[in-house]
């Protein structure tokens, strides 16, 4: 038997495996030898399901993950969706309303293994350059007829995030909002997410737990954000990167170094060589 059979690794993407498209070495080794022990690699990510192919070609033993925050559970051994969560139809307006508002607001409809522009402006273009994949321009006549899985609204500075923010306040939807934010190409770039009520991380790690029967205390999880919050009170032993928000290092049992020095790396050594599970 393996060190890590029957427990699962639940990994956030930007700024703890990868920051500016690089993923420390460290990491895939160390993945590597996780899964060579019988573990399973989760990554838990905002991204869409095509938005990891700079992660796929790197890291070759990624199995039943979270995406689009939680709205999605995607096996990549598989190439298969498991289990999603869509909008209320009731909530699309959101959309039409941002896109007619002042603010320059770039907006992206996430659907299943598709990504949508619905208005296109330069933070939109960066994340999905960055993301390395294509979403065409649309109207919104196009999507209306789709499964929304989330809606990511691009936002030029931190100060209009907040402005969309308190703007959108005023109308009731049956989804939610969430605050994320990616350092790319050498900046801060700022994103509001509507997603369906009740997605998150944790309920999704939930479900991929039910699937496969991790049982308790085999679930691991590590993340640098506000997003990775529910995911990291929910798991059984978990860990964020020492260049994270203080109020999220709080969380954690274990602080590893920065992500560009091979924070996954540091956790799986931390859970190899000391955790109790």
């Amino acid at each position: 038997m393996g060190k890590f059979d029957g427990c699962i690794l639940a990994c956030d993407v930007d700024g703890t495996l990868m920051s500016n498209e690089y993923i420390n070495p460290k990491n895939i080794e160390k993945i590597d030898f996780f899964v060579k022990e019988g573990g399973k690699l989760s990554i838990s990510t905002g991204r869409s399901i095509p938005a990891l192919t700079s992660v796929l070609e790197k890291v070759k033993n990624i199995g039943p993950s979270v995406v689009a925050n939680g709205a999605v559970v995607y096996d990549y051994s598989v190439n298969e969706i498991l289990f999603q969560e869509d909008f209320s139809k009731n909530d699309y307006y959101i959309a039409e309303i941002v896109k007619k508002c002042d603010l320059n607001v770039g907006i992206e409809v996430h659907c299943g293994t598709e990504v949508f522009t619905l208005k296109r402006n330069e933070i939109a273009t960066i994340h999905q350059d960055y993301e390395k994949f294509v979403a065409p321009d649309v109207s919104f006549e196009n999507v209306v007829y789709k499964k929304w899985n989330k809606v990511l609204f691009a936002c030029e500075s931190l100060q209009d995030r907040e402005i969309l923010k308190e703007m959108l306040s005023q109308y009731e939807i049956e989804g939610e909002f969430i605050s994320t934010a990616a350092f790319l190409g050498g900046a801060w770039n700022y994103y509001l997410e509507q997603v369906p009520k009740g997605a998150s991380k944790a309920k999704a790690l939930e479900k991929i737990c039910d699937i496969f029967k991790i049982k308790k205390g085999k679930l691991f999880a590590i993340g640098d954000y506000y997003n990775d919050v529910p995911m990291l009170k929910s798991s059984d032993i978990c860990a964020v990167p020492c260049d994270a928000p203080d109020d999220v290092k709080a969380l954690a049992e274990y602080i590893t170094c920065s992500c560009k020095d091979g924070a996954v790396a540091d956790f799986i050594d931390y859970l190899t060589d000391e955790a109790k599970f």
